[in-house]
């Protein structure tokens, strides 16, 4: 095979329909879907998952796709169960288990006979259709692409790493008790959605409404302008404030002395002109004066009537007496009339109106002289009131002649410049009026002082507001201008943002709001199977009368009759199977494109065909050794190479002690036991088929659901110990104890346990019953060595000889009817039965020793006997087990020194567990599982996570609305079943009544390709279980919470008020494995494991140097860091070991393994010299120091 290589590039212009009618899971529909561009794959199939499921499903499809697969693999029973199950599903036309050349050529024959011989096939011509295959996948793959697009949209992050579901939640929860209206006029174009974003503006929502609520307060009393208040020291701007206003309040005491110069002014200039009027007015008062002293004692003046009378005036041309009286009543009438006219000119003093007799006129120029008496009386009142009415920073000198005036001005039109440029204020100061100017500039002063001058600091709160306000975009400024009205600002706004960012990224996709796809789907792939099965019978029928008549016309007098002939003739000589394939190979694979084999058939049947096949498939690929299907590897065109790296190896592996003749690996040289290849070649080197994959870097693909085991504890074990806690195990449907652990404390003799053996067949015996349905259980009994199985088998037919074991032997008989077998760790892979009784065969030995020596158990690889031994069981295990329980117990210690999962330390461990389980002592139970997975290489501890924690927001948010209404009691958040987390389970706790389990926005694996199929598969497990399935999606909560709480509530409501016939009791199975053992006296030994006599001195040396001696030197004593080489005195095996201050150390550094300094060893090793003995804990397990570094 020189020169010929193993391609490892992907597929190219390869098809492989993925959809099958083989009901797979999510990580079995995994393995199909990468068939379709991958080359080479490697399935990991553990315990119990379904592997042969899948590798069914393959097979199935393969034919569907027009592609010819050989399956590989040493183990028959493997190759029945994918054969069996092609034929239950009609397919037995179409593949052929060959495992004998020889043998098995009658089993092709008779096939192809059955077909070409019939008259049918003969005369049948037909063209195989798939249209209508074709149709209902499309509609499949449509359907799950529209689900997983969806999954999809839902898992996109659409701000931060919070998807659409999460915000949905975070949206309802700000919802809650929101009493504060959250429509804002805020332009969303604005937003980018980033969380840098978010977070910014929560922080700026946050110090804003922190900021304002203090400058609220003293908003009223603001009268700074805000824009002044920039910058970052206030106090700098304070003391500018002070200044410049200092300034004003001077600047104002000026105008006021200003003010009074004008008002004086303004007064001087008045009274000159009221005196002026006086003055004018006693003028002409004088001269009436003056007449009425000439007339004094003429009374003729003031006689009008006589005046005027005819003969007066007669008189008076011939008496200048009369004529002068007549002249001077003229004269004062002129002169009344005179007075009269400048008293109205006159700016102050009264008009008076002299009518009548000069007596009425004397009396109204009495109180024309009054009234000068009263204005020059008031005349300061009234120039004060005059000169608050002048406008004086209007009126000029032309108008009143005040020769400060202008000063006045000037001064106040120099400070309203100035106070208006230093724009402290809202509003300018205007000059339209002097003593508004005056009043306004005191209130400002005023309510500076007062704003300085509070209990409080007033300025520092509205200037860290306006600092903070004068610093936001306009778009920041709208958001906080809208917000001030609120009574929580980030509530709202929140609510606002997360609404806005939902609309924004609710674009370009669907998402769920139901589940009418969910259901289509079902429908579709629920006829899925019958024509896709239905398509492949027709279509290879079809294939084979093509090329049977080909055949015929190929080679001229040959028939396919002739070449597959039962029985020689005459004319045609009885070919081997060999010859039948190389006369023709293609018309043997058509008639069989599923052929399955063993390696050394593949190699020699199909000699030279590399590449031939379309698909070779190995199974158990662990069991298979490299160099016997290397062959067999190069005949496909796409390898799949299935197996369980932690199961089975080579048979070969441990041939020398199986047998039970070599007790532990210390006695065999391991290298006689592997081919002996060239070491420079690592390929050739693997140790099986398995390994070669794993280095040829064939994609692993991992079956992750384990069906097997029907209570988890069964398979927790190697789940934590081996497969890293990748493994889904069911759940249990009722509730029992799956292990049941029996400490027998037999003895070890000749390889075999008798205690044991007699156990094992009480068990059967009184333990064992029937199941409701009236059958046995079926039962495996597995052994740690062919000689304890032998034993056992060597009893159960010994009783069959005494008739008081009647009974027994037809329970015996029926169950072996019904499958149950004997058998050791050698060949159990493979096989599963509802009950396992295990006998672990070790124990104290005649000598009354234990000596820890536990066979293939011991080797290199042991671990993978013990995993495939206890995972066997579907129900229950008996662990039948002699090993003192003071060594397994110890199983930590052992972990440690070991450092893996591996050989008697994995063992004790598991029999802690078994104890713990039996016992169902759950923190010893999780303390055994902590333990195994903190000694792993991918160590990841047990997930502490609080299962009770809710997931998301949205799955908080549903869980408080179902609170509000049915309270706490009945809803469980986040129930770890199956391998999921159900999100919210509400348990109505009536017994004829479902849990209800909520999925808010289905399983959580929207990226995969598989994400309908979690929805599905999760769905299926639930509903299996007794649980009511239902779904609720976060995209109809976000539009209308109420409606989609009230809908949740009327579901919940309506599911309790209808009772559940369909409700399975289970608890009866139960009974079928009973825990009650009777403890066989007669075959016990004594606890002890010390011979006494012949160990007591050594034991007493001992226990001698307990009291430890104070050393002279101190390098010389085990001290923390200490190096230490030490020898345990029962194996002699030496170990290197540093004793440290931290806990559950695994690395080992050059050899050093690093303890803890409590543990029972380093507390044992503190303080003691090199060469003492000194005993672990509380075991009789002994130490030799033997070497110390500092």
């Amino acid at each position: 095979m020189k020169g010929i290589d193993i391609p490892l590039d992907d597929l190219e212009e390869h098809s492989f329909q993925p959809i099958s009618s083989v009901e797979t899971d999510p990580s079995q529909q995994s393995i199909l879907h990468s068939l379709e561009k991958t080359r080479n794959v490697l399935i990991q199939g553990p315990p119990g998952t379904g592997k042969s499921q899948t590798l069914t499903a393959v097979l199935i499809n393969a034919l569907e796709n027009n592609k010819k697969t050989i399956v590989v693999c040493e183990k028959r029973t493997a190759l029945e169960v994918l054969h069996n199950t092609l034929i239950e599903k009609g397919l037995n036309y179409n593949c052929v288990l060959i495992r004998d050349i020889v043998k098995d050529r009658k089993t092709v024959v008779d096939s192809v006979r059955d077909r070409v011989d019939n008259f049918e096939y003969q005369s049948y011509t037909y063209k195989s259709s798939k249209d209508h295959l074709d149709n209902i996948v499309n509609k499949a793959k449509n359907l799950i692409t529209n689900i997983n697009g969806k999954h999809q949209k839902l898992d996109q992050k659409i701000i931060g790493n919070k998807s659409w579901t999460d915000v949905v939640g975070d949206l309802l929860a700000e919802l809650r008790n929101n009493d504060d209206d959250s429509r804002l006029n805020i332009e969303k174009s604005g937003f980018t959605y980033l969380p840098e974003e978010l977070n910014k503006l929560l922080d700026l929502v946050h110090k804003g409404q922190s900021l304002y609520t203090n400058f609220s307060q003293i908003e009223s009393k603001s009268f700074i302008n805000s824009k002044k208040l920039v910058g970052d020291n206030p106090y700098k701007i304070e003391q500018t404030i002070n200044d410049d206003f200092d300034y004003y309040s001077k600047y104002l005491q000026d105008i006021k002395n200003l003010l009074e110069t004008n008002s004086s002014e303004f007064a001087i200039l008045r009274k000159n002109e009221l005196n002026q009027q006086i003055e004018e007015t006693k003028q002409i008062t004088t001269k009436v004066e003056t007449i009425f002293d000439k007339n004094k004692s003429n009374a003729d003046l003031t006689d009008e009537n006589k005046l005027n009378g005819y003969g007066y005036k007669f008189l008076s041309v011939f008496s200048k007496a009369k004529k002068q009286t007549i002249s001077d009543y003229l004269e004062l009438q002129t002169i009344f009339q005179k007075l009269e006219e400048c008293l109205k000119l006159t700016k102050d003093l009264k008009p008076i109106l002299f009518a009548g007799t000069l007596d009425d006129k004397l009396k109204s120029l009495i109180t024309l002289k009054n009234n000068i008496v009263d204005v020059q009386n008031e005349f300061e009142t009234k120039i004060q009131n005059e000169f608050h009415k002048i406008n004086l920073l209007k009126t000029n000198k032309t108008e009143i002649n005040i020769k400060s005036l202008p000063i006045l001005q000037e001064k106040v039109s120099g400070l309203s410049s100035k106070f208006n440029s230093d724009n402290w204020v809202k509003n300018e100061l205007k000059t339209n009026d002097f003593y508004s100017f005056i009043s306004e500039l005191e209130s400002h002063l005023k309510a500076k002082n007062e704003y300085f001058n509070s209990e409080q600091d007033d300025f520092l709160a509205e200037f860290k507001w306006f600092q903070f306000y004068n610093g936001l975009t306009e778009n920041e400024k709208t958001i906080v201008d809208e917000l001030k009205s609120k009574k929580n600002w980030r509530k709202p706004f929140l609510i606002f943002y997360l609404d806005s960012l939902l609309r924004f990224s609710a674009s370009g996709g669907d998402l769920p709001v139901n589940d009418d796809e969910h259901r289509e789907l079902d429908t579709t792939l629920n006829g899925f199977e019958k024509e896709q099965l239905k398509f492949i019978k027709k279509f290879w029928y079809s294939r084979q009368i093509n090329t049977t008549q080909s055949f015929v016309q190929n080679n001229s007098g040959l028939s396919v009759e002739n070449l597959y002939n039962k029985r020689s003739s005459h004319r045609f000589k009885r070919l081997s199977l060999r010859q039948i394939v190389q006369k023709d190979a293609d018309l043997f694979s058509t008639f069989f494109p599923i052929i399955l084999t063993s390696p050394d058939v593949a190699s020699n049947l199909f000699k030279g065909m590399n590449r031939y096949f379309d698909i070779v498939m190995f199974d158990e690929a662990s069991q298979l050794r490299l160099e016997d299907n290397l062959p067999a590897i190069l005949k496909g065109k796409q390898i799949i190479i299935a197996g369980d790296e932690h199961q089975m190896p080579p048979s070969n592996y441990f041939s020398k002690v199986f047998d039970g003749a070599v007790e532990d690996e210390e006695d065999i040289d391991e290298e006689e036991n592997v081919i002996r290849v060239d070491k420079d070649d690592i390929l050739l080197s693997c140790e099986s088929l398995l390994d070669f994959g794993t280095e040829l870097n064939f994609q692993k693909k991992h079956l992750d659901f384990h069906y097997r085991s029907r209570h988890p504890h069964l398979i927790d074990f190697s789940n934590y110990a081996f497969y890293n806690q990748r493994l889904k195990p069911l759940p249990n449907n009722f509730d029992y104890i799956p292990i049941k652990y029996v400490q027998v404390n037999g003895t070890f003799s000749d390889h075999s346990n008798e205690a044991e053996a007699e156990m094992v067949l009480s068990i059967i015996d009184k333990n064992i019953n029937r199941l409701p349905n009236g059958e046995y259980p079926t039962l495996g009994i597995a052994t740690f060595n062919i000689a304890q199985r032998n034993l056992i088998k060597s009893k159960i037919l010994e009783r069959q000889k005494f008739s008081k074991y009647s009974e027994f032997n037809a329970k015996i008989q029926e169950l072996e009817e019904n499958g149950m077998f004997v058998k050791n760790l050698e060949n159990i892979q493979g096989d599963e039965r509802d009950v396992i009784i295990l006998s672990t065969t070790y124990g104290i030995g005649k000598d009354r020793k234990f000596a820890q020596r536990f066979g293939p158990i011991n080797h290199s690889k042991g671990y993978k006997l013990l995993n495939v031994i206890i995972t066997r069981a579907k129900y229950k295990v008996y662990c039948c087990s002699s090993i003192p329980e003071q060594v397994f117990m110890n199983y930590k210690e052992y972990l440690t020194i070991e450092g893996s999962n591996n050989k008697r330390a994995v063992m004790y461990a598991y029999l802690a567990y078994c104890k713990a389980v039996s016992e169902a002592d759950n923190d010893s139970r999780l303390s055994v599982l902590t333990a195994l997975a903190e000694n792993t290489s991918n160590s990841a501890g047990i997930n502490s996570r609080d299962f009770n924690e809710l997931e998301s927001p949205f799955e908080e948010e549903v869980y408080q609305s179902l609170a509000d209404h049915f309270g706490t009691e009945k809803l469980i958040p986040q129930l770890q079943f199956a391998g999921f987390r159900i999100d919210i389970v509400y348990d109505p706790k009536i017994k004829s009544v479902p849990k209800i389990a909520i999925e808010c926005d289905g399983a959580k694996y929207h990226s995969s390709r598989e994400a309908y199929l979690y929805d599905r598969h999760r769905q299926k497990i639930l509903e299996n279980h007794g649980f009511v399935f239902h779904r609720i999606w976060s995209t109809n909560w976000w539009r209308n919470s109420n409606r989609e709480t009230k809908r949740l509530v009327d579901f919940i409501k309506q599911t309790e008020a209808t009772v559940n016939g369909k409700i399975k009791d289970y608890s009866k199975t139960a009974y079928a494995f009973t825990d009650d053992i009777e403890i066989l006296e007669e075959y016990v030994t004594q606890n002890s494991f010390i011979d006494i006599e012949k160990d007591g001195e050594t034991i007493q040396a001992i226990e001698q140097v307990t009291p430890v001696q104070t050393p002279i030197f101190a390098n010389d004593v085990v001290k923390l860091n200490s190096k230490v080489q030490i020898k345990y005195m029962n194996i002699g095996k030496d170990i290197n070991v540093q004793l440290v201050s931290t806990e559950n150390n695994k690395l080992t550094s050059n050899g050093i393994q690093k303890i803890y300094h409590k543990s029972p060893l380093g507390v044992s090793l503190l303080g003691h010299a090199i060469g003492d003995i000194v005993k672990i804990g509380n075991l009789d397990n002994f130490v030799e120091i033997i070497k110390i570094e500092t």
